[in-house]
């Protein structure tokens, strides 16, 4: 045998030389890593999808329930500090409303206004939800009318 030849797998009745088929180690090894970081890229990308909508979902219901909650406290606006739940189709919803006194003077822009015109009104509300750390924050002004 000379040095450039190789051995046969198996000898064939015509005293050729077969070749064994099939894939080495490295080349399963290879395979498989390429195919686990897909994998991974596919399950990261999939969960950062589900996180994606549950946040839009939040955003919405905390839309409306803001909604909800300025009607709400527009009847109360003179309380500095209300908070409260929502009802049974939106458990584990809350909020928290600050209401400040703003110092505009209306008879700049309005002199047939009296002194006790009103005031206007800042209201912080926060819209939250016990389950994760989402916060929904609206900062809006209302007229509150004297007397």
């Amino acid at each position: 045998m000379s040095p450039m030849t190789t051995a046969c797998d198996q000898t064939m009745d015509d005293g050729g030389c077969r070749r064994q088929d099939g894939f080495t180690l490295i080349e399963v090894i290879v395979a498989m890593a390429i195919i686990a970081t897909v994998m991974v890229a596919l399950f990261r990308m999939q969960s950062g999808t589900i996180n994606l909508a549950g946040a839009d979902d939040f955003q919405t219901t905390a839309r409306y329930l803001a909604a909800k909650a300025l009607a709400q406290i527009e009847l109360s606006v003179d309380d500095p500090e209300l908070k409260g739940e929502f009802d049974h189709a939106f458990k584990g919803y809350t909020w928290h409303c600050e209401v400040t006194d703003i110092g505009a003077n209306f008879s700049d822009i309005m002199p047939d206004l009296t002194d006790d015109a009103g005031t206007l009104k800042k209201i912080d509300l926060t819209i939250t939800r016990e389950q994760g750390s989402r916060s929904y924050h609206v900062e809006t002004f209302r007229y509150a009318p004297a007397g």
